[in-house]
């Protein structure tokens, strides 16, 4: 640290005799005007050499400071834009070092004590000024209705207001939340990361997750409404669907020669069962849900716990038609979007179901292009299957 720098801007003291001609000047005008004119050399040269008595380092950076005057000589300060921004600052350690003239150390304890000062003092008037208005938060917010309506807004034009700054709040959130998934799990009851970071251990959080992401089952919904339950159960899935569809988190698409085939199994039914089907064109289609993704099932029985899954041979990489480095998907021909990538995705949907307790029959577009009633007795079996 610079000791002598409480001393900047007395650097001279009158009357100041020149020693190169033993010359005295009563003020640092007459000796500035006799520099200039007489010996016609630099001010900064003149102070270097005759009258100098300190250092002239920039206090933060070391470089040397900023020539201001014979009297004054060198401020402790360089000319650099950061070093002058943390003098002035009044929020922070630097600028408590620069005006106290201390070391770090020195300087963080008086940022601290001065911060409680003020931190005191802001409460103390905020608790006065809620008193005196109950309203006074909430019109300092602008994600509330009273700060738009003290500013002259209707009711109704203040409650518009209040949605845009939410909107705004969400859509921010969401960007910041998506740009690094990792650090923010620990925010979401969804997520493992949430419960360890409340102490619990891994298999713990993975239980309370089961717990969550099984509210709402088929089962509860049976065992509180009774035979009511199917049909609110199927309600809600077909609710879920629509909202998610909606917010682009999964996308529906199905083909038409599917719906033919499970409309013919459906025909195999007692007219009592159906109701337990879910596919496209009926009761849209069931979907189960992890951590990571959405899957939509394209024939559910939910009673038998059977599903049937249709495969286009492109877009699910017939393994008879391609090796596991082909790129069959007409729309992802990318990198990273091989057979083999295709098929492990399958294989988690595939695990998701059976981990929910439902069994997954497999049938290519092929398979039932070439032999439909083979096919159709296939599935029917299937489904039958105890």
């Amino acid at each position: 640290m610079n000791a002598d720098a409480k001393k900047r801007y007395k650097d001279i003291e009158l009357p100041f005799t020149c020693p190169l001609n033993n010359r005295e000047f009563n003020s640092t005008k007459g000796l500035s005007v006799y520099v200039s004119k007489t010996l016609k050399i630099e001010h900064s040269e003149y102070y270097d050499k005759y009258i100098k008595h300190r250092d002239s380092s920039c206090f933060f950076c070391g470089k040397k400071g900023l020539f201001i005057s014979l009297g004054k000589g060198y401020r402790n300060l360089c000319d650099d834009s950061n070093c002058i921004k943390k003098s002035f600052s009044s929020n922070s350690v630097e600028g408590f070092m620069y005006r106290n003239m201390c070391s770090r150390e020195e300087a963080k304890n008086l940022f601290e004590v001065e911060n409680a000062r003020q931190l005191k003092e802001r409460i103390k008037s905020h608790e006065s000024l809620r008193k005196e208005d109950p309203l006074w938060d909430k019109k300092r917010s602008r994600n509330c209705k009273e700060f738009w309506l003290n500013k002259g807004f209707s009711e109704e034009d203040a409650e518009i207001e209040v949605k845009k700054v939410m909107n705004e709040i969400h859509q921010k959130t969401s960007k910041k939340i998506k740009s690094d998934p990792e650090k923010y799990a620990s925010k979401y009851p969804t997520k493992i990361e949430y419960y360890i970071n409340k102490g619990f251990s891994e298999k713990e959080a993975k239980n309370k997750i089961s717990d969550i992401q099984n509210r709402f089952s088929l089962k509860k919904c049976i065992e509180k409404y009774g035979n009511d339950g199917i049909l609110i159960f199927q309600q809600r899935q077909i609710k879920w669907q629509k909202s998610m569809k909606d917010n682009g988190n999964i996308k529906g698409g199905y083909s038409k020669i599917s719906q033919v085939l499970f409309r013919d199994i459906l025909n195999s039914y007692n007219i009592d069962d159906t109701k337990y089907v879910f596919f496209w064109t009926k009761n849209k289609e069931y979907f189960l849900k992890n951590n990571k993704s959405i899957f939509l099932y394209d024939f559910t029985d939910i009673k038998n716990n059977k599903m049937i899954e249709y495969n286009g041979d492109q877009y699910h990489a017939n393994p008879i038609i391609y090796n596991e480095d082909s790129y069959p998907h007409p729309y992802h021909k990318k990198e990273g979007y091989r057979a083999k990538d295709i098929w492990l995705k399958d294989r988690s949907k595939i695990e998701l179901a059976n981990n929910n307790g439902f069994e997954v029959l497999t049938i290519w577009d092929s398979e039932y292009r070439k032999n439909p009633q083979q096919t159709l007795q296939k599935c029917i079996e299937f489904i039958n299957k105890k």
